[in-house]
């Protein structure tokens, strides 16, 4: 059941990060070829879709946790209000209202609106439950809105950027010189915020590598070293490359957004892991 609760908490990450990283592109990224704006506007649907069902996933899972194992209880109406009316539960209603919100997109004249609505709904979200909302004050659930505001912007751009360098070297260079510019406000964002936020969850003891939360975010920071440096390789070589008509700059491009994509996968999957089976304390 744990490894079950894991993928389907990965796969509701994942999904909201597209969902919301695809509304981000749209409005901050103007100069995305109409083809790719149009792409994305049938994507995010999609992606919230697919949220939505794995949130569902994540009561259902809850749920039978609550009744010791027992499949029965997915159809028992107390215990699913039970858990819809803890915090978790008001944590998964306010990510599914806001993956609603972002499915607006599809409406043209209030659909980004609503979208940034929903987005910044899904990400301050994550502050309302689990380890963070376990410690007083409310800096640290900003910290969470805004570390996950900046990864679902990075992450958003991937399949955009992917698409573009298969078609247009020119459109491609644009791309990427604007993400990048934006990236170094992102990765800053990513950065301070998830290491103040880690560092007051472990009480500044991470190195120590004494529990299992501590060893799981040792990989996980590994882990993100290695995206930082596709990151890196992205902005100072391959967008460079692409800027100079380099013939071969797309396929490369493209090749290192798959493995940053693949990474960032692998994080989702490990805090995943984080949240269900351990705790800052132990």
């Amino acid at each position: 059941m744990d490894a079950l609760a894991i993928a389907i908490k990965t796969l509701s990450y994942l999904a909201m990060a597209i969902a919301m990283g695809s509304v981000l592109c749209l409005a901050l990224l103007s100069c995305l070829p109409v083809t790719e704006q149009k792409a994305l506007r049938r994507l995010i649907p999609v992606a919230a879709s697919v949220g939505l069902i794995t949130l569902a996933g994540r009561v259902g899972i809850e749920v039978v946790y609550l009744a010791g194992g027992g499949l029965e209880a997915l159809v028992d109406a107390e215990l699913i209000q039970l858990v819809l009316s803890g915090a978790l539960g008001r944590t998964l209603l306010i990510q599914a209202g806001g993956l609603v919100l972002s499915a607006a997109i599809v409406f043209p004249a209030v659909g980004l609106p609503l979208g940034l609505i929903g987005v910044l709904a899904v990400s301050a979200s994550f502050g309302l439950s689990g380890h963070v909302a376990a410690y007083k004050g409310q800096w640290l659930s900003v910290l969470i809105t805004l570390h996950w505001l900046a990864l679902g912007f990075w992450l958003g751009i991937f399949i955009p950027l992917y698409r573009v360098c298969g078609y247009s070297h020119r459109n491609a260079a644009r791309v990427a010189h604007s993400f990048g510019r934006l990236a170094l406000v992102t990765v800053s964002v990513l950065v301070v915020a998830g290491g103040v936020t880690l560092y007051q969850l472990t009480g500044g003891r991470l190195l120590a590598l004494e529990t299992g939360y501590t060893q799981l975010f040792a990989i996980k920071l590994a882990v993100f070293a290695l995206v930082l440096s596709l990151a890196a390789l992205n902005k100072l070589s391959l967008t460079p490359a692409l800027n100079r008509g380099d013939s071969l700059a797309p396929a490369r491009m493209q090749r290192s957004l798959m493995l940053e994509g693949a990474l960032i996968v692998i994080i989702m999957g490990v805090s995943a892991t984080i949240t269900t089976l351990t705790a800052p304390g132990g």
